[in-house]
């Protein structure tokens, strides 16, 4: 995607923010006066450094539950007991499952708690003798905790931020629509903004709009994203060599340090799912334009128009959504039913024309085409053309039993075609054919409904008088 990595000179500012927390637990109050003397106006990455003092394991654990965002705390062994805190760091490590704030150790009394048994049984990151923290040495450690802290957060909010976007470029994957596409990202680009913290506003602008916000820019056949300064990025999006639209992300706090980085990620993955369904998108209407034709060619033999199929497959379409599959899967239903009657095309004209009756022996021509459907397209081994000779064969089974070429019953009948069944008879019944005219629309839904159970799957039957908001 070009213009993934541009130039943000200027955007590597820190970004100021709330204090970072270091909590000091000591029965002694001179240690809580010294900290606060050394840290005194001490900052880390252009944040203030805060410190809370408690005097107990009690105190301690009552701060801890209030605040889940303390980077480092600095605990005494012995306070009310000689392992006051060293319960007090199971309590943050086993009942609170805190993995990430760091804990120092730093104890007066270092008989009662070796430094070799403690640092081997207790999830500490440090352990120190009072007699050897000076000033300097507090410093030091309190910057390489919160330096520590940082990091692990850090690592933990890029794990986060990845897993959403690998879901959500599993889930694009599968989307046909535009509008759905642009909606599943505004999603998850708030949602990884929440993660670090912030938030983003998200504007969507059409293709003139988006074209002006851009500039001179040239537009190739990709999409990309262009960064205007660090707070705002501009996702570029391309269909057939133009702007379709422009997403414009906005961040208050700047896009700065890892969240940009995440970011990019995260503007690549969408850029690359749009133009990919750009692509699968033109191949499809390609597809279904081909298909179309090629049926349009057989409504004309038989005296109908292509609207036919049209019609059937719009209804498979949105019946098939309603039966809870994503937008490819019913996509797939739409194209595969309309080549559902491309065996009619060897049946002969005399037969495919009658305008009168026919005699048993043309019906037992004209059910031939079921099977002539799905030899032509049972060659292919595309999935959709699988699909569509299952419906070919079986769309004219009957729920019953009493249908052909073979006679299925209920649920032996591929739910595909039992879907196409339904469609095919109300748009059939619907229309003019060379035999009798179009049915009135109250007196096709009246026999669909007295042929549930019978011709048509009755849960079906119901659906299809949902979708067409009738009642049954």
């Amino acid at each position: 995607m070009k213009g993934l990595f541009a130039s943000t000179s200027g955007c590597a500012r820190a970004k100021e923010g709330k204090s970072w927390k270091v909590l000091v637990v000591d029965d002694d109050r001179d240690v809580h006066r010294i900290t606060n003397i050394v840290v005194g106006n001490l900052t880390f990455e252009g944040r203030p450094i805060e410190i809370i003092s408690a005097y107990s394991k009690e105190e301690a654990k009552e701060i801890l539950k209030e605040h889940n965002d303390i980077a480092l705390a600095i605990i005494d062994v012995v306070m009310e007991d000689k392992h006051a805190g060293l319960d007090l760091v199971r309590f943050i490590r086993e009942e609170l499952g805190n993995r990430y704030i760091r804990i120092v150790i730093r104890t007066g009394y270092p008989g009662y708690a070796p430094q070799k048994e403690v640092v081997l049984e207790y999830d500490i990151n440090d352990y120190r003798e009072k007699t050897e923290v000076s000033s300097e040495n507090l410093v030091t450690i309190i910057l390489s905790g919160l330096r520590s802290y940082r990091d692990i957060i850090a690592l933990e909010h890029e794990a986060s931020a990845l897993k959403k976007i690998v879901k959500f470029s599993s889930r694009v994957q599968q989307l046909k629509a535009e509008e759905l596409m642009v909606n599943e990202f505004v999603d998850i680009a708030v949602s990884v903004a929440q993660i670090y913290g912030t938030e983003v506003k998200v504007d969507l602008l059409d293709g003139a709009d988006g074209k002006a916000l851009i500039g001179e820019r040239k537009v190739g056949e990709e999409s990309f994203s262009l960064w205007k300064d660090c707070g705002t990025v501009y996702v570029v999006l391309v269909r057939e060599g133009k702007v379709a639209y422009v997403v414009k992300i906005f961040c208050g706090d700047g896009f700065v340090g890892r969240l940009r980085d995440v970011f990019n990620i995260l503007l690549h993955t969408f850029s690359n799912a749009w133009d990919r369904m750009v692509v699968s998108n033109e191949l499809n209407e390609t597809l279904k334009e081909i298909i179309l034709t090629l049926s349009e060619v057989l409504e004309t033999r038989s005296g109908e128009t292509g609207e036919h199929v049209n019609r059937v497959s719009s209804i498979v379409y949105e019946m098939a959504k309603a039966l809870g599959f994503d937008e490819r899967t019913a996509f797939e239903w739409k194209l595969a039913s309309m080549m559902h009657d491309i065996g009619k095309i060897g049946i002969p004209d005399a037969i495919l024309n009658k305008p009168g009756k026919l005699t048993p022996e043309e019906f037992e021509v004209i059910k031939r085409h079921t099977i002539i459907g799905y030899e032509i397209l049972s060659r292919s081994k595309r999935r959709i053309f699988k699909m569509a000779a299952s419906i070919a064969l079986n769309h004219h089974e009957n729920w019953d039993g009493t249908g052909y070429p073979n006679g299925l019953k209920g649920e032996e009948i591929p739910l595909e075609a039992r879907v196409t069944s339904i469609a095919d008879v109300y748009d059939a019944l619907s229309s003019d054919r060379v035999y009798r005219k179009a049915w009135p629309e109250e007196k096709v839904f009246e026999y669909i409904k007295e042929n549930a159970g019978k011709k048509f799957d009755p849960a079906l039957v119901k659906l299809f008088f949902e979708i067409v908001d009738v009642g049954v």
